[in-house]
C-alpha cells in the first residue's frame, strides 16, 4: 500500500507504450542538448576571452566544459539520429553524462567565485533550465538533483570561509533543488499525458478509418469497398502476372428463413456465415458483404481448381453447421477467374455462375468461363 502511494509521486511510463514513448522523448532531449552544446560552447568561449575574473579556477571550468561539450556534441548528434536504432543502455548513459557535465558546471560556477561572490545563481539557472526543457522520468531527475546537491553540499564549505553564508547557500540550494525537482516531474507528466492523448487519438482514429470501410454487422468490408479492393488486386495480378479468383455466393432461400423466423434470426443466420468465412478463407483471401445475404471473397494468386476446393470447404462447413436446433442452411456460389476482364465484367462472370448454381438445385458452386450473351440473358432472366 505504500509503494502505490509513493509510486503517484513517479509518473510513470504505460508499459505498451513505454519504448515508444521513452526513445520518443529521449528523441526530443537529444535535438534540445544539441541545441546547448552548441550554444554555451559559443557563448562560453565568448566569455572566456572577454572574462576578466582574477579566479583561476572559474577559467579552466569554463575551458573543460567548452571542450567536453565539443566531445560530446559529435555524440549527441549521431545518437539523435540514431535514437530509434540504439539500445536503450548506450541512449540513456549519454543523456545523462552530458546532463552531469551541465549541472557539474552550473555548480562549479556557483562555488568557484565565492570569494568574489556569494551566489548561486548559476547553480539555479541549471538546476531550473534542465527541468524546463529536458523531459525527465521523476526518479531519475531525483536522482540527478540529489546527486548534484550533495556535491554542493560538499564542497561549497572549501570555497566558502563564513560558515553562517554556507548554511544559509546549502539551505537556498535545497529549496531550489526541491522546487526545480517538482517543477520538472510536472513538465514531464505533461509532456507525457500529451503523448498518450495523441496515442489514443490515433488509434480513434485507425479504428473510425477501419469502421468506415467495414460492415456494420459481420466486420466484413462493405460493398463499396469490396469492389474497392477488388480493383486493386486486379491491378496488382496484371502488373505481377499471377491468377486471381473470385467467389460470388450468396444464402439459399434467405428469404424463406427471414419469413420463417424473422429478421433477427436471419440476421444471426448472416453473421455466423461470416464466422465460418473467415475462419475457412486464408489471411491472404479478401471477404466482403456484397450485399443481404451476398458475399465476395478475393482469392490473389489462385486458379480455379483451387478455388473450387476451398468453395467445397465452406459449403460443407456451412451446411453442416446447426444454426438452431436441427435448422441448417445452405448456400450456392459462383466462380470466376480472371482473364483480362474490367472488376465489374469479373463480378458478372461469377454472378452468372452463381444462378447457374441456384438453378442446377443450389447448395453448390459452379465454375466456368465468360459464357455467351445467350447463356447471360437466360441467368439474367433467371435472377429476375
Amino acid at each position: 500500500m505504500g509503494f502505490k502511494r509513493l509510486r503517484k509521486y513517479f509518473t510513470v511510463v504505460p508499459k505498451e507504450n513505454k519504448d515508444e514513448f521513452s526513445r520518443q522523448l529521449w528523441k526530443e532531449n537529444f535535438l534540445k542538448l544539441i541545441v546547448i552544446a552548441g550554444f554555451f560552447s559559443i557563448c562560453e568561449s565568448l566569455l572566456l576571452i572577454f572574462f576578466s575574473s582574477t579566479v583561476v579556477d572559474v577559467k579552466i571550468s569554463i575551458l573543460i566544459f567548452i571542450s567536453l561539450s565539443l566531445l560530446m556534441l559529435p555524440l549527441l548528434i549521431q545518437v539523435y539520429r540514431k535514437c530509434n536504432v540504439y539500445r536503450k543502455e548506450i541512449i540513456y548513459c549519454t543523456e545523462v553524462g552530458y546532463l552531469i557535465i551541465l549541472l557539474v558546471f552550473g555548480c562549479a560556477l556557483s562555488i568557484l567565485p565565492q570569494n568574489e561572490l556569494v551566489s548561486i545563481n548559476p547553480y539555479i539557472i541549471a538546476v531550473f533550465g534542465l527541468a524546463a526543457f529536458i523531459y525527465l522520468p521523476p526518479l531519475t531527475s531525483l536522482v540527478l538533483y540529489s546527486s548534484i546537491y550533495l556535491f554542493f553540499f560538499l564542497v561549497i564549505p572549501y570555497y566558502q570561509p563564513n560558515d553562517y553564508i554556507v548554511e544559509i547557500l546549502r539551505i537556498n540550494a535545497f529549496i531550489m533543488n526541491l522546487c526545480a525537482w517538482i517543477f520538472s516531474r510536472m513538465v514531464f507528466k505533461i509532456r507525457l499525458l500529451s503523448l498518450i492523448y495523441k496515442k489514443e487519438i490515433e488509434t480513434k482514429n485507425i479504428i473510425l478509418a477501419d469502421l468506415s470501410v467495414r460492415d456494420s454487422m459481420t466486420s466484413l468490408y462493405n460493398h463499396e469497398n469490396i469492389f474497392l479492393k477488388l480493383k486493386e488486386e486486379i491491378e496488382r495480378a496484371k502488373r505481377i502476372d499471377y491468377p486471381l479468383s473470385i467467389i460470388m455466393m450468396d444464402i439459399d432461400d434467405f428469404k424463406d428463413i427471414n419469413d420463417r423466423f424473422g429478421h433477427q434470426y436471419g440476421d444471426n443466420v448472416i453473421i455466423r456465415v461470416a464466422g465460418i468465412l473467415g475462419q475457412v478463407c486464408r489471411r491472404t483471401d479478401i471477404i466482403g458483404r456484397y450485399g443481404g445475404d451476398e458475399f465476395v471473397i478475393i482469392l490473389p494468386d489462385t486458379v480455379t481448381d483451387e478455388v473450387l476446393f476451398l468453395a467445397e470447404r465452406l459449403r460443407s462447413k456451412i451446411a453442416l453447421t446447426d444454426f438452431r436446433e436441427g435448422i441448417h442452411i445452405t448456400v450456392s456460389g459462383g466462380i470466376s477467374e480472371l482473364k483480362e476482364e474490367s472488376p465489374e465484367e469479373l463480378i458478372r462472370k461469377a454472378d452468372l455462375q452463381l444462378y447457374k448454381a441456384k438453378a442446377n438445385g443450389r447448395n453448390r458452386f459452379e465454375a466456368g468461363s465468360l459464357v455467351d450473351d445467350v447463356q447471360g440473358s437466360l441467368w439474367g432472366n433467371i435472377r429476375g
